[in-house]
């Protein structure tokens, strides 16, 4: 097995308004305090090639993946990889909108459209890089439960605080990259934050660089819920304890395992979808969201299976609830899996993704009440076909 990584900073300059999304409208950067970043890990076992992209991002839509395939697909080097490419979002709530929900009004798009193409060819370029140097490799991967530091703010009793986690080393034994999935939103931060951060995932990859003097990536897992974290003034402090934690609990339970190379796999099936929710209709008569609807009226998109040895982790394209993370992780277990985990937003952001029986769209959207995720989701049929398509995979 051998893998390869690169990184990139995203962070948006300051010389022009920069929108943060995931809270309010025209909440404004005013300065960064830690950036942003494109942080990209290739593994190859020499049949299967496999390139796993994180951003800290709130969001990136599959029309914008299918962008950079479209330029990587001219390159001799990804030619000749061939690879299987996830690009998913971190879902930090402190970084410029890329989706359009968050501009300086609610019938204005935020999104810079000059900073969103040119991220992309930097995207392409770290991606190339990790592909164009890659070292010889083994694996070791567990997980571990940190309870305390997210609370479920939809259904306190359905909470999932598993750690999944993957430390790819050289043959000498020491770290090379190191993966962590948490479900989770970065925003410990809240909507007072002025400042472009990538909240405690930002913390979480530095400590853990400090201790392995290796890079780490990190993917945010089934968050949807609402999957927050559990801290009482939203601060920087808070955040650095937040990121902290999980990088030395996540380090303690990697410590001693034996690494192994191992075969990888990754298998794709399209789904569909139809888009029943009226926020959603009028963003797009706003011209605040792409129309992404067929002429039924549905939405396409895919979910995915990826092996790394007896790691097993699903790609969905959203925010899935952890009712559903919880159950797609026992399926995956009872399938072989020896670890099991959900990386989130992958290759798409459809909002969140709810089981069927407990949606329940509100009758007045605008005060959703306990229904605020129904008012965020395409609508009561993405849940039923995400489950479906995994079921299928597996």
């Amino acid at each position: 097995m051998k893998i390869g990584y690169a990184q990139t900073v995203l962070t948006p300059a300051l010389d022009r308004p920069v929108f943060l999304a995931g809270f309010g409208n025209n909440r404004r950067a005013e300065n960064i305090h830690d950036d942003l970043f494109a942080r990209v890990l290739s593994i190859s076992d020499g049949s299967t090639t496999l390139v796993l992209c994180a951003l800290d991002l709130i969001g990136f839509f599959q029309v914008d993946v299918q962008a950079i395939l479209k330029m990587l697909a001219s390159d001799q080097v990804f030619k000749q990889a061939n690879p299987h490419v996830v690009i998913a979002s971190t879902h930090t709530h402190h970084g410029p909108d890329t989706m359009g929900l968050w501009g300086p009004d609610q019938k204005t798009r935020g999104v810079d459209e000059e900073w969103l193409n040119l991220i992309k060819p930097r995207i392409v370029t770290t991606i190339l890089t990790a592909l164009a140097d890659m070292r010889t490799a083994r694996v070791r991967f567990t997980s571990v439960h940190v309870p305390g530091v997210a609370k479920n703010a939809r259904n306190p009793e359905i909470v999932d605080d598993e750690l999944t986690l993957a430390q790819f080393v050289a043959e000498d034994g020491n770290p090379l990259v190191t993966l962590f999935d948490f479900p989770c939103h970065p925003e410990v931060l809240w909507d007072h934050n002025p400042s472009i951060t990538a909240d405690y995932p930002g913390f979480l990859r530095a400590e853990v660089e400090k201790i392995t003097a290796a890079p780490c990536i990190f993917f945010s897992g089934a968050l949807g819920g609402m999957m927050t974290p559990d801290v009482r003034d939203h601060s920087f402090d808070e955040s650095q304890v937040m990121g902290t934690r999980l990088a030395q609990e996540g380090l303690r339970a990697l410590a001693g395992l034996a690494a192994e190379p191992v075969m990888i796999q990754y298998q794709t099936k399209i789904i569909k979808a139809r888009l029943t929710n009226i926020l959603y209709k009028l963003a797009f008569i706003r011209k605040l969201l792409p129309d992404i609807r067929d002429k039924a009226g549905r939405v396409t998109s895919q979910v995915g299976l990826l092996r790394i040895g007896g790691l097993w982790l699903v790609t969905v394209p959203g925010e899935m609830l952890p009712k559903l993370g919880l159950a797609v992780k026992q399926d995956l277990l009872k399938a072989g899996a020896q670890v099991a985990g959900v990386i989130g937003l992958a290759n798409d952001e459809l909002g969140y993704i709810l089981p069927a029986e407990d949606f329940k769209y509100p009758w007045n959207p605008f005060n959703p009440g306990n229904h605020y995720e129904e008012t965020n989701s395409i609508g009561k049929e993405i849940g039923p076909s995400v489950m479906a398509g995994i079921g299928s995979l597996l």
